[in-house]
């Protein structure tokens, strides 16, 4: 078993029972941005909602940090209904793939089936990942279908950097299942 970033048992242990999406979502973004910033001491992080999700966001540029403007956290209530996905705006910003030819796609941190947009959403996700082509794929998939065919679940996504590119190697995502928060490790990018 992949080690998570976050001690998210110990964090859930102190939150109030029912647990609420909100002050889940809270909770995990102080601490992913706890952690952030002790490897990236020099960053600009901000809070704001888009479409229902609440982001943590480095916008790096404001402090002319080194690193890209990048994504950290995100999370959500799961909508009942979502609107159409607008396939002509992803088709009109295609990626180059990785340097040995890997194949990516962009991918969205809170599925658009649970109410994801564009924007700070998308990052950079590998291919196979992010079509459940891969044993990992498949677990990732797994995840995201479950959490939309619930609506009024707890979604939550956080993207692990190691260098100053706006380029996860790694993401975590998690729900809420009952009363416990089940988060699991995927490797988004390998080493070149």
């Amino acid at each position: 078993m992949t080690l998570l970033s976050i001690d998210y048992t110990g964090l859930m242990r102190d939150l109030a029972v029912p647990l609420v999406g909100a002050h889940v979502g809270s909770v995990l973004l102080v601490a992913v941005a706890e952690r952030y910033e002790r490897q990236v001491p020099n960053c600009s992080l901000v809070n704001f909602v888009q479409s229902g999700a609440t982001y943590l966001f480095d916008l790096a540029s404001a402090v002319g940090a080194g690193q890209e403007d990048r994504t950290v956290a995100a999370w959500t209530v799961t909508p009942a209904t979502v609107g159409k996905r607008d396939v002509s705006y992803q088709r009109g910003f295609p990626l180059p793939p990785d340097p040995d030819g890997t194949l990516v796609d962009r991918g969205h941190l809170i599925p658009h089936l649970s109410g994801g947009e564009f924007g700070p959403n998308i990052f950079r996700q590998h291919r196979a990942l992010n079509r459940g082509w891969s044993r990992q794929g498949k677990r990732f998939r797994a995840l995201e279908r479950e959490a939309a065919a619930t609506p009024g679940a707890f979604y939550f996504g956080h993207l692990i950097y190691d260098d100053d590119t706006a380029y996860p190697t790694e993401i975590e995502t998690g729900l809420v299942r009952g009363q416990t928060l089940q988060v699991e490790r995927f490797r988004n990018r390998f080493p070149r």
